[in-house]
């Protein structure tokens, strides 16, 4: 068989391998194997368009990446996936289009339209007739340019968007008689100047002549959203859908015709390469492709259940898909999917942040984590490490710094390099090693010790450390000076032990533990809904906690006591445990909303902060009447002032012991990732659930759904 790098031998290869078959082969030749290849996966924030002009030259845009550093503008030059930087600190960027190489259109929301030049590198923020969403764009020629989109139904004043640039100013155009203003365009495509359609919600589909736009009707069954039209000459097809895909044919200047679809799910995305089949993308992994005058699922589909979003082929005939949870809020997962031959999987450049923290008293910076939720494996700087969700950090001897992966199941150790070490668990979910060797003293490997999501760690007067592993409803404890993991608490889920030895008791989804200064063991027992203590004996006891869920005992006997911390087969984590100076054990009772304080001596409790109310406020005044939103770990500063983990806030405070006083150290209140070099109350966190503190006092955060850990200077 004959081979080129263009042109239709290979785009022939590529079509009869997604549909089974291998056109143009003699029977004796194997065709090459192509692969469905996610080039990228778990990004943080959803990929919402890919265009390019030549397979060495690939553009894609998304959704906002909530570090501060605005929404996913990336380019592939066929050796780097780069990172570019557009001056966009947030907001979503929708379509990317060129109309030459040496000029390439990007839009997205708040009206925003970006003009960038690859030659230099550069990115111009246009001036633009409004602020609504912009979907979609294509030009012509790049003084000839069309941009779509509106706010859609449903979130707030609803208006459509046809913006036209003509080389000196982007200019709003009328839409054309009989169109309803209030509904939003998505997308726009032409054969040519005087051949341009948009497509939006209700089924609307607009034409362009060259002189004026007019609305062309679509079949009555076909009412649902149009995402995307695109063509090849007269040839066109706009996709949609709601619950299940549509598809329209159409054909120089006539109308619109359904194409019968088996049942498939949304369609979001079209593209029809200079040769070949047309490819449509959708809901849940789903890529159809036109063959034989009918739309079919391709025979090797990839194997992913999120969305694709955009289709493209370049002119080797290799698709390239994105998409992720488009749906959510915020848009998450970003994927890249690549089919052709395999390419190889680069890392995206220019995505850390290197510039070196000011140690300055209140300076915040990202101590680790890429902030791409995920993991690509140990070794790398801790800045250049995906995270999944980290949710606590305790340093031992010699400061060393341990981190709990919660959603990648591993507790993981800082070197002295600056690289991760995995020191137990892994990736995927479990409990201990096959042979169950972690039951029995001296214990397994850390490394083949696997874990069910923990959640608290922290290093005894002996140097081991002490991991709960909450999923497992167990106590694990680490001795770093033989690596091996041995199992002193629980053997599977339930309540049962108290007044006997520790290695007879149950626990179910303990979530957090703490000793005092007389070797007492606390341990909040999440699913039992109770406070159990480990004397140095090794008994067990319950001392706070009725084992109903609720509000209830303050002023009283702290076995009477009821506290509010999800329970269930798959609840949240939640609460957080610290031993005062004084002896006392503080608990945060999380559904309440409270800070409560249990007193060993007089086996009471009471609300140290709190009303019960959930909400933001009361800082500068009395932590007693200061509201929480659901706050999650807490832990004693060097400072002696209680730093608390304000989770749903986005904030963490301190509560001075001796006056009371609540004040807010960290975030602004605003979910989202900013601030990293400047004031830490002024930065922006995401559901932080972890506080800790290294030797020398400075505070790291667990910004968890932010996927860093975050420190802030003494």
């Amino acid at each position: 068989m004959a081979s080129r790098q263009h042109g239709g031998w290979v785009l022939g290869l590529l079509v009869g391998s997604l549909v089974g078959v291998a056109p143009g082969c003699d029977p004796e030749e194997t065709p090459p194997t192509f692969v469905w290849q996610p080039l990228h996966a778990n990004l943080n924030g959803a990929l919402l368009s890919v265009w390019g002009n030549t397979e060495r030259d690939v553009y894609v845009v998304g959704a906002d990446t909530r570090d501060g550093r605005g929404p996913w503008a990336l380019h592939y030059d066929g050796r780097a996936w780069q990172r570019l930087s557009t001056g966009l600190a947030s907001g979503d960027l929708w379509w990317v289009y060129g109309p030459t190489p040496e000029v390439v259109f990007m839009v997205g929301s708040g009206g925003t339209i970006l003009r960038h030049t690859p030659r230099t590198g550069s990115f111009e923020t246009m001036p633009t007739p409004g602020t609504e969403t912009l979907f979609g764009v294509w030009g012509a020629a790049a003084n000839d340019v069309w941009a779509v989109g509106g706010n859609i139904s449903g979130t707030g004043r609803t208006s459509a968007v046809l913006w036209h640039y003509d080389g000196r100013a982007w200019e709003n155009r009328a839409l054309p008689a009989g169109f309803p203003e209030q509904l939003a365009l998505f997308k726009v495509w032409g054969s040519g100047a005087s051949d341009v359609w948009a497509v939006g919600e209700n089924g609307v589909t607009l034409h362009y002549d060259g002189a004026a736009w007019s609305v062309v009707p679509v079949p009555a069954t076909a009412r649902g959203r149009l995402f995307t039209v695109a063509g090849r000459g007269a040839e066109r097809y706009a996709v949609g859908g709601f619950a299940s895909g549509v598809i329209l044919e159409g054909s120089g200047a006539t109308g619109w015709t359904q194409s019968p679809l088996d049942a498939v799910s949304r369609l979001n995305g079209v593209f029809v390469p200079e040769r070949g089949s047309p490819l449509a993308v959708g809901a849940n992994g789903t890529v159809l492709q036109r063959r034989a005058g009918a739309w079919r699922e391709v025979a090797r589909p990839p194997r992913t259940q999120l969305d694709f979003h955009s289709v493209w082929v370049d002119p080797t005939g290799q698709v390239w898909a994105v998409g992720g949870q488009i749906n959510a809020t915020p848009m998450s997962d970003g994927m890249l999917w690549h089919f052709g031959a395999r390419l190889p999987e680069l890392p995206i450049q220019g995505m850390t942040d290197n510039r070196p923290c000011v140690e300055q008293s209140g300076v915040i910076c990202t101590y680790a984590g890429s902030g791409i939720g995920g993991f690509n494996g140990d070794g790398r700087p801790i800045r250049e490490s995906h995270l999944y969700w980290p949710i606590d950090m305790a340093f031992g001897p010699g400061d060393l710094p341990v981190l709990l992966d919660w959603n990648n199941h591993s507790v993981r150790r800082i070197t002295a390099q600056g690289t991760f070490e995995t020191i137990m668990g892994g990736i995927s979910p479990g409990d201990g090693p096959e042979d169950l060797s972690d039951l029995s003293e001296p214990g397994a490997p850390g490394p083949t010790v696997a874990l069910n999501h923990p959640t608290d760690l922290f290093f005894e007067r002996d140097g081991r450390l002490l991991v709960v592993a909450w999923h497992n409803h167990k106590l694990r404890r680490w001795d770093p000076m033989t690596g091996r993991v041995f199992v002193p608490m629980g053997r599977g889920a339930g309540f049962r032990g108290d007044d006997g030895p520790m290695a007879m008791a149950l626990l179910k989804q303990p979530s957090h533990a703490e000793r005092d200064a007389q070797g007492n063991l606390y341990i909040l027992d999440q699913g039992n809904l109770r406070l159990r203590r480990v004397d140095p004996m090794g008994t067990v006891t319950t001392v706070a906690g009725d084992g109903m869920r609720g509000f209830a005992g303050d002023g009283g006997p702290a076995l009477m006591a009821r506290f509010n911390l999800q329970i269930g087969e798959n609840p949240e984590p939640e609460g957080g445990l610290a031993v005062g100076p004084d002896g006392r054990v503080y608990i945060t009772d999380t559904g309440n909303h409270r800070i409560r304080v249990y007193d060993p001596a007089a086996r009471t409790i009471d609300t140290f902060a709190g009303t019960g109310m959930f909400g933001y406020g009361g800082d500068d005044g009395p932590a007693r009447m200061a509201t929480f939103n659901s706050p999650q770990d807490i832990e004693f500063g060097p400072d002696g002032r209680l730093y608390v983990a304000d989770t749903n806030n986005h904030r963490v405070r301190a509560i001075d012991l001796t006056s009371g006083v609540i004040t807010t150290v960290v975030g602004n209140g605003q979910r989202g990732f900013s601030g990293d070099h400047g004031p830490a109350r002024e930065a922006r966190l995401w559901r932080p659930y972890g506080v800790a503190f290294d030797a020398r006092g400075n505070l790291y955060v667990s910004d968890s759904f932010n996927q860093r850990v975050r420190r802030v200077w003494r």
